[in-house]
């Protein structure tokens, strides 16, 4: 897979970074860098582009942001946006942002961030020759957006495993990660994000996905090769849970 790549942030220093950073992908070929929006517009229509590193910084009178710039983009290219601040990210991720990386960002962070998009384009070619049929808008995944480490990520309810509760922080399980991710908030807030149709608290600290379930005790539930401990508090839940099953 090659994706077509392009930058547009205003300041020369980040661009140069952003640059530096592509050229060590193997997956991404840049095909345009800009400071200016309009002129970065002018060229989009000419060039396919797949991943769009976007700025956000004010503007002169009449001018247009990264997030104006943004609306302007078709659904097929991605957008990443690039900031020193995360007191934007709500209103870009409601423009559909695959990612928002805000403070000082490192080449992991980076490569973490380009990853997704990569994995996001592979789903749709294979939706497009028929390996995954593709879902009606209704039955798109979910998602919810946590703050880990200098980011917001999006994260797709669909790869959870497990949360665990961990005083102040919570530890996200999800299929395939070697290490689970960490965020500051608690279980409770947790709990009032996540759809009840698809999780269950079976314990103060302890949160499950209901599809990940694959073997109910009377003390724990397994998740992944994991035994996740009952609370004596949330037994009667996971009894509700089972009395739903249709058991053989």
């Amino acid at each position: 897979m090659n994706l077509n790549c392009a930058i547009l942030h205003a300041d020369p220093k980040v661009a140069e970074q952003l640059e530096e950073y592509i050229g060590k992908i193997p997956f991404l070929s840049l095909c345009g860098k800009y400071g200016d929006p309009l002129e970065a517009l002018k060229d989009y229509y000419e060039t396919k582009v797949e991943v769009y590193f976007v700025g956000i910084y004010p503007v002169e009178e009449g001018g247009i942001n990264g997030m104006d710039f943004c609306r302007l983009l078709s659904s097929s290219t991605r957008v990443i946006f690039i900031t020193d601040t995360d007191r934007h990210a709500a209103e870009c991720f409601r423009l559909d942002a695959l990612d928002y990386l805000s403070g000082e960002i490192n080449f992991s962070i980076f490569f973490q961030s380009v990853s997704k998009a990569a994995r996001w384009f592979s789903l749709q070619e294979g939706s497009a020759a028929g390996q995954n049929p593709p879902k009606n808008r209704e039955e798109s995944p979910k998602v919810i957006y946590i703050r880990s480490d200098s980011r917001i990520m999006r994260l797709d309810l669909e790869q959870i495993n497990y949360i665990e509760g961990l005083g102040d922080y919570v530890k996200i399980y999800c299929k395939g990660a070697s290490k689970p991710i960490l965020s500051l908030c608690s279980m409770k807030y947790m709990e009032e994000k996540l759809p009840a149709d698809a999780f269950i608290r079976i314990h103060r600290s302890f949160i499950v996905r209901l599809d990940c379930i694959s073997a109910i005790g009377r003390g724990s539930v397994m998740v992944e090769q994991k035994d996740v401990p009952i609370g004596d508090a949330y037994r009667e839940r996971v009894k509700g849970y089972v009395a739903r099953l249709s058991v053989l």
